[in-house]
C-alpha cells in the first residue's frame, strides 16, 4: 500500500472557510480602529493649529488666521483626503473645525455633523469625543 502526502480537497475547503469566517468577524471591528486613529489624529492637529494661533497672539497681539488655508495647514499631520480644516474667526476669539472629507464619512461614532471643532476657551465638541 501506498502512502500519499498532502491535504485533501476537503481539508483545503475546512481551513479556507475557517480563514474566512475569522476575517469576516475581524475586519469591521480593523476598519473602525482605523477610523478612530484618523479621528485622534484630527484632533491633535486641532489642538496643533490653536498652539499656533496662541503662538502668534502672545507674539503679535492679533491671531494669524492664514496658518490654514485650502482645508489644511503645512505643519498638521492628518490626511487631506481624511478632514478639512478651517478656522472661524468670532467676536471673542475663533472656532477650529475639521470637517470629515469621503475617506472619513463612515466614522459616526463621534461626528453628528461631519465636524470636530475646537473653540478659543480650549472646549471640543461634540464633548462625548473630546
Amino acid at each position: 500500500m501506498i502512502k500519499q502526502k498532502g491535504v485533501t480537497l476537503i481539508e483545503m475547503l475546512i481551513a479556507v472557510a475557517i480563514i474566512g469566517v475569522l476575517t469576516a468577524i475581524a475586519y469591521p471591528s480593523y476598519q473602525d480602529h482605523v477610523l478612530k486613529g484618523h479621528r485622534t489624529q484630527a484632533m491633535g492637529d486641532l489642538i496643533k493649529i490653536q498652539l499656533a494661533l496662541e503662538e502668534t497672539y502672545t507674539q503679535n497681539s492679533a491671531y494669524d488666521f492664514t496658518i490654514v488655508s485650502g482645508g489644511s495647514c503645512s505643519f498638521c499631520d492628518t490626511d487631506k483626503d481624511r478632514y478639512k480644516f478651517t478656522i472661524t474667526q468670532k467676536k471673542a476669539g475663533y472656532i477650529i473645525t475639521a470637517t470629515a472629507q469621503t475617506k472619513q464619512e463612515n466614522d459616526t461614532d463621534c461626528l453628528d455633523n461631519k465636524e470636530l471643532t475646537l473653540n478659543s476657551n480650549s472646549k471640543g465638541s461634540p464633548e462625548r469625543c473630546w
